[in-house]
């Protein structure tokens, strides 16, 4: 993944009013060194198994990033979130990304529970979640500084058992 530090700090670059909505640290990555010191201990962080880690592309342009973290094994569940750069919205590659991910965490890390948090306002991830069959658990107020306020997170959980994988394939290098 080191090897995507450019092309990521262009995609952050190009999108920095667009992230800065909802993952405003995700907005420090627009330059070649910031991108490359975060790639390098996202390798470090899926070597632990802590957190896990994937670049999502457009045909041959990267479009995003999805991970699965606070990985908890005993507990078998784990938490995902993704971000794609404008341009790449509307044409369900979100959607296919996070289903293949989900494939893979109830297929091969055989985990059982996914939790999706989202803010109050981010009615396309709320959308997606939906769309992918997350029940909607509830709301922890004001359980997020994003920005300099205080807002409201939407709280998504998948069950194993509810999950429908619609034929996806997912293999690891």
């Amino acid at each position: 993944m080191p090897e995507h530090a450019q092309a990521l700090a262009a995609l952050v670059a190009q999108n920095r009013e667009h992230l800065q909505a909802y993952l405003p640290a995700v907005v420090q990555l627009d330059s070649f060194g910031e991108a490359q010191a975060y790639l390098q201990a996202a390798c470090a962080r899926a070597a632990s198994g802590d957190v896990l880690e994937w670049h999502i592309f457009s045909a041959k342009a990267l479009c995003g990033s999805i991970r699965l973290k606070d990985i908890d094994a005993a507990e078998r569940n784990a938490r995902i979130g993704y971000y794609l750069g404008s341009q790449f919205q509307g044409r369900g590659i979100a959607s296919a990304a996070v289903r293949a991910v989900l494939a893979h965490a109830f297929g091969a890390l055989q985990l059982h529970r996914i939790e999706l948090q989202c803010a109050a306002g981010n009615h396309a991830s709320m959308a997606l979640a939906e769309r992918l069959g997350f029940a909607h658990e509830g709301v922890l107020r004001q359980g997020e500084l994003l920005n300099g306020v205080f807002v409201d997170l939407h709280v998504f959980g998948l069950l194993q058992p509810d999950f429908v994988p619609e034929g996806v394939i997912f293999s690891q290098a």
